[in-house]
Order: structure tokens, then sequence, then C-alpha cells
């Protein structure tokens, strides 16, 4: 709960009267009356006078409070998804295709030469998409096991899922207000986090 009070223009002219009127956060007429003095009002004779009625040249003091930053431009929801959407899909195309594995070479090979944990791909799934650290390694195994799990596949169906998602918000304007937006939501912002960088090294 808040209180004010607010001080009336008293002038008045023939069948018209001043509707100027300033509302402070003073607890008494006295303080209010103080305020108004401030900003150019006048008390006469128990009357209250604005500044272009009394006369008086004060200006009403206008305090803007400037913050130290300006606030960060945020994008919308809806617009956030589609930028994720179209950077998973540009990643999907540029990726290789066909279904994706994980794979193991011997741990030790010939000439001592350490064998890998690595990802295959492609069209006969014979190229190597990547290579995550050395056979046997279980951070390493579990790194390709990972990767070959989000294959092109996978991106595809979330880039089709974050496109359903933005039509969803846009045509419930702009408001993400059930689960299934949300969840997509954050799949958007856990893949633009890339664009941050603070994520980039």
């Amino acid at each position: 709960m808040s209180t004010s009070t607010v001080i009336h223009c008293n002038t008045v002219r023939g069948y018209s009267a001043c509707a100027a009127s300033l509302i402070t956060d003073a607890l008494t007429a006295e303080e209010a009356r103080t305020i108004a003095g401030a900003h150019g009002w006048r008390h006469s004779s128990g009357r209250d006078y604005c500044p272009p009625c009394s006369g008086s040249r004060i200006r009403p003091r206008v305090i803007v409070a400037v913050p130290d930053a300006l606030p960060a431009v945020t994008e919308l929801p809806a617009e956030r998804l589609r930028l994720a959407a179209e950077i998973l899909t540009a990643a999907v195309a540029g990726s290789s295709g066909g279904t994706w594995c994980a794979r193991r070479t011997p741990p030790a090979l010939p000439d001592g030469v350490t064998g890998v944990e690595y990802v295959t791909g492609g069209p006969f799934g014979t190229s190597c998409v990547a290579r995550t650290g050395p056979a046997g390694n279980p951070l390493a195994a579990g790194d390709a096991t990972y990767i070959a799990l989000l294959d092109p596949e996978v991106g595809r169906a979330v880039a089709a899922l974050l496109q359903t998602a933005q039509e969803g918000v846009e045509e419930d304007s702009g408001r993400v207000e059930t689960a299934l937006p949300r969840a997509a939501v954050d799949v958007a912002e856990a893949l633009l986090r890339a664009r941050d960088p603070r994520f980039t090294s």
C-alpha cells in the first residue's frame, strides 16, 4: 500500500478552472506544499497555484535514472527457435550423411601405434567422422557413442521439432505456456550458446 498527497491548482477564471495538479509522496499537506514549492508552485492564503498560474519562473526538476548499461536486447522465443533450427539444419547439411556408428580399433597396433575410439559415417558407413581418444578409454568411448547417437538424422528431427514449436509459439501470440514449447526453447537456447563468446574458445 502507498499513500500520496495531491496538490490542485485553485485558479479560477470566469467559468473555467485550471486543471493542473501535482501528485507527491508527502504524508501531510505541509510536506506536499514544500515539495510543490520546489517545483514552482505557490501557496497563498490557503490556496495553491501551479507555476503558469502563479507566474513562477521555477521549472519542475526532472530526474532521469540512467542504468550503467543498457539492457540486452532479447530475442523473442519464436525467433530463437527459428534461428536454432536454421543453424542446426545448416550443420546437418554440411556433415557426413548416413548412419553414424561408434567404432574402436584394437588398443595396440603394430609399430607401437595406439588404437583410437572413433565414429564412422558417410554413404557407406566407412568415413571417419570423429576421433575421440585412445582405444579402451571409457571417456573417449562415451564421447564416440554420444556423437554417433546424435547423427544427422537426429539433427533433422530436432530441427523439425524446433520449427514446429516455432509455428506453435507464433500462433499463440509469442507465448510459451506449455511444457513442450518450453522444452523446445530450452533446446534452442542450448544450441545457440555457441553464438555467445563466453562459450567459445
